[in-house]
């Protein structure tokens, strides 16, 4: 089941980029792969301030932060690592101020949750050590 989990959550990336999605992709992700109620947690130093955005309304409303906050931003993934429950993705945020256009580029990696062929949720991390440990791996 664990390698089914991998390609559900390439998936969701190679649909583009979910938080800057048109609202037909954004309705493809919940009905193909999102549980409704999918939380998503960010750490405490992201600029958004919020750390837990939960369901649909959550979603739309980290899309809404994203939009006031950067003009433009994405995510290339590097590593999808199998965990069995959790898919670990090494990436790497790439996006411009909004107000500034000051580009920027960070290490990032999501630690995502599956549960019966759904992603329950996704945590962000700024270290990938700790990401790996958090999914129960070592470095």
């Amino acid at each position: 089941m664990s390698e089914e989990n991998v390609e559900l959550v390439r998936a969701l990336y190679e649909m583009g980029d979910f938080f800057n999605a048109a609202p037909e992709q954004f309705d493809r992700a919940f009905r193909d792969y999102l549980d409704e109620q999918f939380e998503l947690r960010l750490p405490p130093d992201y600029p958004e301030g919020k750390l837990v955005f939960r369901g649909r309304q959550g979603a739309a409303e980290l899309m809404a932060m994203l939009h006031d906050t950067w003009g433009e931003w994405s995510f290339p993934t590097e590593r999808f690592i199998d965990a069995g429950d959790h898919v670990v993705v090494f990436a790497r945020i790439l996006a411009k101020g909004g107000v500034s256009g000051v580009p920027i580029e960070l290490e990032t990696t999501h630690v995502w949750t599956v549960e019966a062929g759904r992603a329950t949720s996704v945590q962000f991390y700024r270290d990938r050590s700790e990401a790996l440990l958090a999914a129960g791996l070592r470095d």
